[in-house]
């Protein structure tokens, strides 16, 4: 008897797992159609298909020059040309500053520069066929409209004081046309017309001796000083890097120029430019050029300090990391930088014309610090901005809207505290920052929408300076490992196996709820692109947790989902889907020229839930000795 009914209890246990198993077999295939239809089956490598066109350099526009900027080469520069119009309104945009304490700033007398400029100018075209470039900062600021000049004072741009260089005048040129100037004979030829010039030769760098340059012997010009009995005209070589220009400092004390001179300070870098004649105002100041972008140019010099790689810190890095990386992602690094440089472009062509800093931070600043790159095993790029200069949020927000390779996904904060962004770059998150003053430093903010608060991370004061990321130029803190230590503690050196951003973080600081006013304020921002609708507060044990209903339509019909199902289904799981990187944006369809096609409504949903259960590619949890995140 005891034999049989352990017989017919072990066949309906044998039912029940076969049934068991069909159901895995059925879901296996099922969760297989639809990575498929997307293209993104884990741990499989994917050809790339995202096309890309550098940006082209933007043209040059009458209206940034001041309509009578020819007066700024033609009569003698003092503080009262040089800030003309600086105090005129621009609208609501930019304050006006006090005529006052500007002209105490900016102390300049400078003798008329057009005589020996136009002089110089001409020789350079008609003998040499070399064109020069006006880029004496005094000069071109001069010329700029009172729209720029405002935004650039707001940038804290200041001049140095001129009471040793008012008959120096500084002018730029390629690279490769200072060859014309190593001929044989040209000495000579240049005491004819009343010049005497002086070449700087420095040893090639490691760099250049890797580049398809032309250089006699083992040398290349770093500056060039053309004397007359009055002036002299600073020459500064312009070479190039990647996509960018780069120039040479200048030892002082090695070199008879005593006077305090730009573009010598250090190597610096500076985007690609072209420039723009000014004879569309007048034909006799024809061979008289200045970048096509000189509010631009102008912004660059604050921050042009250039930063090589530390390849000591890289190959202590390497020696002690021998063992590699294991490929947790389905990407390729190609992949992954690739999307980075694009996302790096992008934000350039949304902060450049606003002529707001942005610059390397967290994860991508300690990848280019420690490995001269991109961490290989990176899920997102960093970078940051200072809030200071956020003049009109609306603007940059139109901006990222029109933009084709990057889309907002979450705003979370708001301009007076906590602002950070959140964006998709062809399936790569690109998170930007907005950096705050205090007492003692600067702060940024983590942030925790599903519970209502957010934390500081603080940070001690730094300045900015440039550095080379995939052949772009790009900024970087001056004080990157003092940066990187505060954010990663001393072992920064080290690959960490699990990385949370708010427990691991060795500079976070309490936890900050919003109140009532503060969080009705900034509701929109935590759902960024998706408009709430029927926001509400729903309290679940002594969580607070922001949520919303979002309704979305598709084509074919109206998908209405309730936040607070997802929410619970979470919580079932321990953590929130919001933390864990699934967004209510995430159920948003957005066409874009560069991506697959979407799936349906239902189909995007369950793949992310998927994912975010699967995968958990954004918090990775109990991977052992898996390094990842950092």
């Amino acid at each position: 008897m005891i034999h049989v009914i352990s017989h017919r209890l072990r066949v309906p246990g044998l039912a029940n797992y076969g049934f068991l198993i069909l159901l895995i077999v059925c879901f296996s295939v099922f969760t297989s159609f639809v990575f498929l239809s997307q293209g993104d089956i884990p741990g499989e490598e994917h050809e790339d298909d995202l096309e890309y066109s550098q940006k082209t350099i933007p043209p040059f526009r009458h209206d940034i020059l001041d309509e009578n900027f020819e007066k700024c080469i033609l009569a003698p520069l003092t503080s009262d040309h040089l800030l003309g119009g600086t105090n005129s309104s621009v609208g609501n945009l930019l304050p006006e500053f006090p005529t006052q304490t500007m002209k105490a700033t900016f102390k300049v007398k400078k003798s008329p520069v057009f005589p020996i400029l136009k002089r110089f100018t001409d020789l350079m075209s008609s003998f040499f066929r070399i064109e020069t470039v006006l880029i004496e900062p005094s000069v071109l600021f001069c010329m700029l409209g009172p729209r720029y000049k405002n935004l650039l004072l707001r940038r804290n741009f200041h001049l140095k004081s001129f009471a040793n260089t008012k008959r120096v005048l500084t002018l730029g040129i390629r690279g490769t046309d200072v060859a014309e100037f190593e001929k044989p004979g040209t000495q000579a030829k240049l005491r004819a017309y009343g010049f005497r010039m002086e070449l700087v030769n420095e040893s090639l760098l490691p760099w250049m001796q890797a580049g398809n340059w032309t250089f006699f012997d083992d040398h290349f010009t770093s500056h060039v000083f053309f004397k007359t009995k009055d002036w002299v005209i600073h020459l500064v070589p312009f070479y190039e890097r990647g996509d960018f220009l780069w120039h040479a400092s200048l030892d002082v004390n090695k070199n008879y120029w005593s006077q305090e001179l730009y573009f010598a300070e250090s190597d610096s870098i500076y985007e690609n430019f072209t420039y723009e004649s000014l004879n569309f105002k007048a034909s006799f100041l024809i061979n008289i050029n200045i970048p096509s972008n000189p509010q631009y140019f102008l912004f660059e010099t604050m921050n042009s300090k250039f930063l090589e790689c530390n390849s000591t810190v890289v190959s202590s890095y390497f020696k002690s990391n021998q063992t590699g990386v294991p490929k947790i992602s389905s990407f390729s690094i190609q992949y992954i930088n690739k999307r980075v440089e694009v996302g790096l472009q992008e934000l350039k062509s949304i902060f450049n014309p606003l002529l707001m800093n942005f610059w390397m931070w967290s994860g991508t600043m300690l990848g280019w610090h420690r490995q001269c790159g991109v961490i290989p095993y990176t899920t997102d790029a960093d970078f940051a901005v200072w809030a200071s200069e956020v003049d009109d949020l609306d603007d940059i927000l139109q901006r990222i809207e029109k933009n084709d390779h990057v889309e907002l996904k979450q705003r979370m904060g708001i301009v007076e505290q906590s602002l950070e962004f959140n964006l998709n770059c062809h399936k790569l998150r690109v998170d930007v920052f907005f950096l705050y003053p205090e007492s003692n430093g600067t702060w940024y903010a983590g942030h925790r929408p599903s519970k209502g608060y957010y934390f500081k991370y603080h940070h001690p004061n730094f300045s900015l300076c440039s550095a080379e990321l995939l052949g772009h130029k790009v900024l970087v803190p001056c004080e990157t490992e003092q940066v990187i230590a505060t954010e990663y503690g001393s072992n920064w050196m080290q690959p960490v196996a699990e990385w949370d951003y708010e427990n691991s973080i060795k500079n976070r600081g309490p936890n900050i709820y919003w109140n009532k006013s503060m969080l009705e304020k900034q509701q929109k921002g935590y759902f960024g692109t998706i408009k709430p609708l029927n926001f509400e507060l729903w309290s679940e044990g002594e969580d607070d947790i922001l949520l919303s209903k979002l309704h979305n339509t598709q084509a074919g019909g109206r998908l209405t989902l309730d936040i607070r199902f997802i929410g619970h289904m979470a919580r079932i799981h321990g953590r929130s889907l919001v933390e864990s990187g699934f967004r209510p944006e995430t159920l948003r369809s957005r066409s874009r020229a560069l991506t697959t096609r979407s799936l349906r409504p239902h189909t995007q949903t369950f793949r992310n839930i998927f994912l975010h259960f699967i995968h958990k590619r954004e918090v990775p949890r109990n991977l052992g000795n898996v390094i990842c995140w950092y």
